[in-house]
């Protein structure tokens, strides 16, 4: 007799649905670490479409907002390159427009220049500038022989020392004099100085009459030979016709500090004893720096020169007192200035802060103080007695 089977239970509907979700979530799963473990080959149509983006394999994509903030960085981008083009070239075309027309082309510089206006030869050692400068030799030993000493042109003359080792050597256009490059002074052609002014004429007549010291041949003798010979001096630099000029102070300029050098003697003031001649030069060798004589000699040999004014010396600073400085005062203590020998006298006598006399000296001077009196010595030395 065969055995019948019980018949097997059919499933329910919410078993059925929890199945297929459960297969559903293993195969996303699956999908999801396939995915990420095997590079995507990416379609033409894909790389048209993100041609703005950046295409990263095996890596998780980038936000939409990343996407939209990068298209507006380099939309920005485009917009401010035209700016940026057009701010460059009006710089550029401002750097042009402000380059300065160059004094020269070739400068000799006086020792007057380098002391009194140091300024201009700072400006000729610019990046940019196209003077070639000439320092003579000269020039050199006045500032060597000027430097010495506290004062304000022993000072100035070390600040020009220091500008000229730190650009000679380093800077191109900045040359000292060669020890061949000079004209013998009888060589040279001299012309007499021609002045419609009485006055012009008799400064110039004066400086001729004073003769020309051996300082001043060597600067003329060096401009002179760097005006015959400008185009070896530029080499690479040479032009048709160069513009050489000799750099020296004003005349005006350098006579009015020589007038202030000179103080001011009184009219009424007679001395039965011949006093020697004012002397307007503070140092031995500030004549150098004045550059009159420079000026002078240099016209009469045909030499441009240009003329500069001096830079101003600057004032030292005022301090005002406050009441700061007087309350700061009164909170000092005192110095007592007391001798160490009365230091045990009374204290009266200790405070007054004086040195007591002696007894000795304060009896002369009650002596001195009365009236005179002729005291009459006979020949054999006795001594009458006074007049009542």
């Amino acid at each position: 007799m065969a055995e019948s089977k019980a018949p097997a239970t059919a499933p329910t509907p919410s078993k059925l649905a929890m199945s297929r979700a459960l297969g559903a979530a293993f195969l996303s799963h699956q999908v999801e670490q396939l995915e990420n473990n095997t590079p995507t080959p990416v379609s033409p149509i894909q790389t048209r479409t993100c041609r703005g983006a950046i295409v990263t394999h095996g890596t998780k994509p980038r936000p939409a907002s990343a996407q939209k903030q990068t298209r507006k960085d380099h939309t920005d981008r485009e917009r401010d390159q035209p700016e940026q083009r057009h701010r460059e070239k009006e710089r550029l075309r401002k750097s042009t427009d402000t380059v300065p027309d160059k004094d020269a082309d070739l400068v000799i510089v006086d020792a007057s220049v380098l002391v009194h206006a140091l300024y201009h030869v700072k400006k000729w050692c610019r990046d940019g500038r196209e003077e070639i400068v000439i320092v003579p030799l000269e020039a050199l030993n006045t500032l060597d022989l000027l430097k010495k000493g506290t004062s304000s042109l022993a000072q100035r003359a070390r600040a020009a020392s220091r500008i000229l080792e730190a650009q000679v050597g380093t800077n191109p256009r900045i040359r000292v004099q060669r020890d061949d490059a000079f004209v013998p002074w009888d060589q040279i052609d001299f012309r007499d100085p021609v002045s419609d002014d009485d006055k012009e004429k008799s400064a110039s007549q004066t400086l001729h009459l004073s003769g020309s010291p051996e300082w001043v041949r060597r600067m003329i003798c060096c401009a002179r030979w760097e005006v015959d010979h400008a185009n070896s001096t530029l080499d690479k630099h040479a032009v048709k016709d160069p513009k050489v000029v000799l750099a020296v102070l004003s005349p005006a300029a350098a006579q009015a500090q020589v007038d202030r050098a000179i103080p001011e003697s009184n009219a009424e003031f007679s001395s039965p004893v011949p006093l020697p001649a004012p002397n307007p030069h503070l140092h031995r060798y500030e004549p150098r720096s004045a550059g009159i004589l420079i000026g002078h000699w240099a016209a009469r040999a045909g030499i441009p020169t240009l003329e500069f004014d001096p830079t101003p010396v600057p004032s030292p600073p005022v301090h005002h007192r406050g009441a700061e400085d007087d309350e700061k005062a009164k909170r000092l203590p005192g110095r007592s200035r007391n001798n160490s020998n009365t230091a045990s006298g009374p204290p009266a006598t200790r405070g007054t802060g004086l040195v007591e006399r002696p007894l000795a000296v304060m009896q002369m001077m009650e002596v001195v103080a009365q009236p005179s009196k002729v005291v009459r010595v006979l020949a054999r030395g006795e001594k009458l007695d006074p007049d009542p």
